[in-house]
């Protein structure tokens, strides 16, 4: 070896031999490579639960789901129920307390005592026509009443003729027949006019129109100087109102339920907030083939002339109790037009069914089809199912 070289250690490797140094320098390069993309490296976020998962018909909150904190779940209890039924109703004069004004006579209308809307009391004055048949009933009633004077006449002269031996008996029996015809005659004009309302004050071919009775002119068709012929169109009509019925239109399904004497709570669309207490008078024995109703009419006190014929109501029957299912009320979803609720079938496994809903009272509702007691729903929280 030639003098002044100093030997360097080599380390095998390879083919040849590589200086320990050089060997050393590229393992630290590749320990830092690797240490410095492990560092670069990201990190992965942890995998979250689903809120559910849907399977057919039905929906599984799993474990873990966020929803499960947010859910309420109860049972379906039977609960006694007073069923509540509610009908459209409108307010009517009572029919048997309603007289229709008619003119027995064609005439002119000369007066008019009343406007509609005014009360009457009975006997009062309510027009007057002058009338041409009138004149031909008051005449026949003074010949009948002049003939009947002079009959009497003529059969006790005959009776005192026969008694002196004057007279013979036929002739006494012709008197007492022609008496007898007299006083028919003139008890048939004085019923005609009695019929005609001519029995109280006349004035001349005047024909006096009363009323039957106390009420509120409640139609008016007739007008000072309209000349009247039809004999069969009312002029008038006064109605006795200090009782009016409350007519309810109930649906056919709710019939059973419905009794007379049963009592109602009614509620006129003009006094909101006020409910008057009645009971069921009559049930119409025929519905209304076009609605399927039947008309139920309720008696109310009217004194003070505050229910109106024409106004609108509406009736509230109050059924005999009953036990039914029921459930929160709010359990209940609306979905496609339907009331439905999610059953549990399984530890947080909900299927979602169709019910009818029946009276709501308290918090609760009662379902008459689609539950039983003893089954498990959501309460609270069903809506988030329907994300």
């Amino acid at each position: 070896m030639p003098n002044g070289f100093k030997a360097t250690p080599f380390a095998r490797g390879g083919r040849g031999l590589m200086p320990r140094t050089i060997l050393g320098s590229t393992a630290l390069v590749l320990t830092a490579l690797m240490l410095a993309g492990c560092a670069a490296k990201p990190s992965l976020p942890p995998v979250e639960a689903p809120a559910f998962i849907v399977h057919g018909n039905r929906v599984v909150v799993p474990a873990g789901s966020p929803l499960r904190a947010r859910l309420t779940i109860a049972a379906v209890s039977d609960a006694d129920i007073a069923q509540q039924i509610a009908a459209p109703a409108v307010v009517e004069a009572d029919p048997a307390a309603q007289s229709r004004i008619l003119t027995p006579l064609a005439g002119r209308i000369v007066r008019l005592g009343v406007r509609l809307g005014d009360r009457v009391r009975g006997g009062q004055m309510l027009a007057e026509l002058a009338s041409p048949d009138m004149s031909s009933a008051l005449a026949d009633d003074a010949r009948a009443q002049s003939q009947l004077r002079l009959t009497s006449a003529a059969r006790d002269r005959a009776v005192g003729v026969k008694a002196i031996g004057g007279a013979a008996d036929k002739d006494v029996q012709q008197a007492q027949a022609d008496y007898a015809a007299a006083q028919a005659e003139a008890a048939r004009t004085r019923a005609r006019l009695r019929q005609l309302g001519a029995s109280g004050a006349r004035r001349g071919n005047g024909l006096t129109l009363t009323a039957p009775s106390a009420g509120v002119v409640t139609e008016l068709a007739a007008a000072p100087g309209a000349f009247w012929t039809d004999l069969t169109a009312p002029l008038m009509t006064v109605a006795n109102i200090g009782t009016v019925w409350v007519t309810a239109n109930v649906a056919e399904g709710d019939l059973a339920a419905i009794r007379a004497g049963q009592p109602v709570g009614i509620s006129f669309a003009a006094y909101p907030g006020e409910t008057v207490a009645g009971r069921v008078q009559s049930i119409a024995p025929l519905l209304d083939p076009d609605t399927r109703r039947a008309k139920v009419r309720i008696a109310v006190a009217n004194p003070d002339g505050r229910f109106k014929p024409g106004m609108f109501a509406s009736v509230r029957f109050t059924a005999p109790t009953t036990a039914a299912p029921s459930v929160p009320t709010t359990a209940l979803l609306l979905k496609d037009d339907a009331t439905t609720v999610y059953v549990e079938v399984a530890p947080w496994t909900f299927e979602r069914r169709t019910v009818d809903t029946g009276t709501e009272q308290g918090a609760r509702t009662a379902i008459p089809h689609g539950l039983a007691a003893g089954q498990r729903v959501i309460a609270t929280g069903g809506v988030l199912l329907d994300d």
